[in-house]
């Protein structure tokens, strides 16, 4: 009778762990979840930036080159 009761006992903490350790890899993936969506933010922000940045830089430059006065040929 004693060996079926440490038998259980074992099983019993057995089951305890195994949920304990999912628990804690739900609450790491939680976690991960978080930092991988934050970082996505920071870098669609960013793209949109320089989306916008090349866009202005490029008009200014294309600008600039056509208000700039052609060059004589010299020959």
């Amino acid at each position: 009778m004693t060996r079926l009761l440490f038998a259980l006992a074992g099983v019993v903490l057995l089951a305890l762990t195994a949920l304990a350790l999912l628990w804690l890899a739900g609450q790491l993936l939680v976690g991960l979840g978080a930092f991988v969506v934050g970082v996505t933010a920071v870098l669609v922000r960013l793209l949109s930036f320089l989306i916008v940045a090349g866009g202005l830089g490029g008009l200014a430059y294309f600008i600039a080159s056509a208000w700039r006065p052609a060059r004589e040929v010299r020959r």
